[in-house]
């Protein structure tokens, strides 16, 4: 069961969920994207998409902080994201963000370069290009009016390709079922802040090697977002690898299991 595997960290004035499974002596974090309902809802789920990654690491997904205000920030969730994995004593870490994930995971690499031994950005972006400010300002404003099939609809429509979409749509549209005003009101809050990722000249001071993957069909936040994280990883000669997964969207890294084997490939180097 997902509650079996979820667990909290009390510090600092504030808690956060994560859900923690695998037996290795290595520790990868993730930081999931923006989502609708907490990930820990379907912690169990990702323990059967992430097995491959078991036996060499102890996985932690991390969900955000409980109890935001609007105006929490992308600096504020990567401060709050250091101090839990401190309080639970993890360094040197290999740590994974998807799409909003990747927002932050760029900061604490930058910021904390000494508690990053690799770091992968899925998806993610730098600055936002105009697709995304109007695609995630869409699903903010759905979220304020509390329109939660619009909002589960659009979502679905933007984040995964047709064909997974239309094999899958009813159970997505299960997963979403009993999302509440209040899960609205917290997407709200943290979809805004996409607005305001600014890492590009944070990008020099990450020091450990780093894997960039995108997807040719991303609707949300645009291949070309990778595109220039990695060239402003080069111009600072910081280790870097790319990959593109032609067909796919935003969300590919939920639908392939080709890129959570490259993650683990690059990984293992």
């Amino acid at each position: 069961m997902s509650e079996n595997l979820v667990h909290c960290i009390r510090t600092d004035g504030f808690e956060m969920e994560y859900a923690q499974f695998g037996n290795g002596a290595k520790p990868l974090v993730v930081i999931p994207g923006l989502a609708i309902k907490s990930v820990m809802k379907s912690a169990a789920s990702l323990q059967v998409q992430y097995k491959m990654f078991a036996e060499d690491y102890t996985l932690y997904f991390f969900d955000r902080r409980k109890d935001v205000e609007p105006g929490y920030s992308l600096a504020e969730m990567a401060r709050d994201q250091v101090l839990a994995m401190q309080a639970l004593g993890l360094k040197d870490v290999a740590l994974y963000g998807m799409s909003q994930g990747g927002m932050v995971a760029q900061h604490i690499a930058a910021t904390h370069p000494e508690m990053v031994r690799k770091l992968v950005l899925g998806c993610s972006t730098s600055k936002p290009e105009p697709q995304q400010l109007e695609v995630i300002g869409n699903w903010a404003r759905l979220a304020r009016a509390h329109d939660r099939e619009t909002l589960i609809d659009n979502f679905i429509r933007d984040c995964f390709s047709t064909k997974f979409a239309e094999r899958y749509r009813r159970a997505l549209l299960m997963m979403y079922r009993d999302v509440t005003p209040e899960d609205m009101d917290r997407f709200a809050i943290f979809a805004r802040e996409c607005d305001n990722v600014d890492t590009g000249d944070m990008l020099a001071s990450i020091k450990c090697p780093v894997l960039v993957l995108a997807a040719s069909d991303d609707r949300v936040v645009l291949p070309i977002a990778s595109d220039k994280i990695v060239e402003k990883l080069k111009a600072a000669n910081v280790p870097c690898e790319f990959a593109m997964f032609e067909g796919y969207g935003h969300a590919a890294f939920d639908e392939l299991k080709e890129y959570k084997e490259r993650i683990l490939e690059f990984l293992q180097k």
